[in-house]
């Protein structure tokens, strides 16, 4: 079967990997166009299509509506695999290949439909995950579905690593839909147990020294790979790393405050003790957090704000 994957993130490389191993023939990857990135803003390929480039794999990059029609035009693909390719596919094009679209998503549907749907289970302090594959329809991540199974959340896993463990699950799944797509029916989703997990701003990585310790590592957790956790520290940005509950006895008092103990910066939450890893402060490099309390030259009462 002649098969396209439509992506913008490394995550689908499982599933892509699995077709190139199959009898099936991977016709194309489509993914989003170049854009400007990085501090020289240079117009530059996404990690999935430098990846593609590198293994010279066939890379189609629509900028709308009519390209991605005109390359399945010339494609010809019979089924199309998305996978976290973050655009809705126009209803005039889910029909064009003979088995239509389907999609990986990476959680049991109808729960958490939307672009960041295992942040939200970390945020949310689930402790169960998921992959469904559907098919694709007019709305979002509504379609119905062929296969959905449960996955354990651990304590201290991480968006990164979840996303590359069911990505992992998933491909042979996908593989084996695909050899049976046309004599299997998907099951609609259930009608009630909708909810949602929209794209994460960076807003919601500025974190609140008042929350419980809990929460502030959920989110460290979930978001600090990407946009990546930060503070305020002396008015500028501070981002974060490697954030961990610390029994070290200290004389912090009011959440936020700072102090370097026995080589370690820790800060005061609203209920407990966390340790900071690494820090970047705005325009410089990531740096051990001790390094840079050391050169802030803390007092008693500083504060991330």
């Amino acid at each position: 079967m002649q098969i396209s994957v439509a992506s913008s993130s490394l995550v689908s490389i499982p599933v892509i990997e699995s077709i190139l191993a199959s009898e099936h023939t991977l016709g194309s990857i489509i993914t989003n166009p170049d854009k400007i990135s990085g501090r020289g803003q240079k117009i530059a390929p996404n990690e999935l299509a430098a990846w593609a480039d590198e293994k010279g794999l066939e890379v189609a990059k629509p900028a709308d509506t009519s390209e991605l029609n005109r390359h399945l035009l010339s494609a010809q693909p019979q089924l199309i695999v998305t996978v976290a390719y973050g655009r809705i596919i126009p209803v005039e094009l889910l029909h064009g290949p003979r088995f239509g679209w389907i999609n990986v998503h990476f959680s049991i549907l109808p729960k958490l439909r939307g672009a960041a749907p295992v942040q939200w289970a970390i945020l949310n302090g689930e402790t169960t995950t998921g992959y469904t594959i559907f098919k694709l329809d007019k709305g979002m991540d509504t379609g119905p579905v062929y296969i959905s199974k449960e996955v354990d959340i651990g304590p201290t896993d991480t968006t990164p690593f979840l996303l590359d463990k069911l990505a992992h699950l998933a491909a042979p799944d996908v593989l084996e839909l695909i050899s049976v797509i046309g004599k299997t029916k998907a099951t609609p989703q259930p009608l009630s147990g909708a909810t949602y997990a929209p794209k994460i701003s960076k807003e919601l990585a500025h974190l609140d020294w008042r929350a419980p310790a809990e929460e502030i590592l959920r989110r460290g957790r979930a978001l600090e790979e990407n946009p990546g956790i930060w503070t305020t520290f002396n008015g500028e940005r501070i981002s974060l790393f490697g954030l961990s509950e610390s029994l070290a006895p200290n004389s912090l008092h009011q959440p936020g405050e700072i102090e370097l103990v026995a080589g370690e910066l820790l800060v005061r939450t609203s209920d407990s003790v966390l340790a900071v890893s690494q820090v970047t402060p705005a325009g410089k490099k990531r740096m051990s957090a001790a390094d840079f309390a050391r050169g802030a030259r803390l007092e008693k009462g500083s504060k991330f704000e």
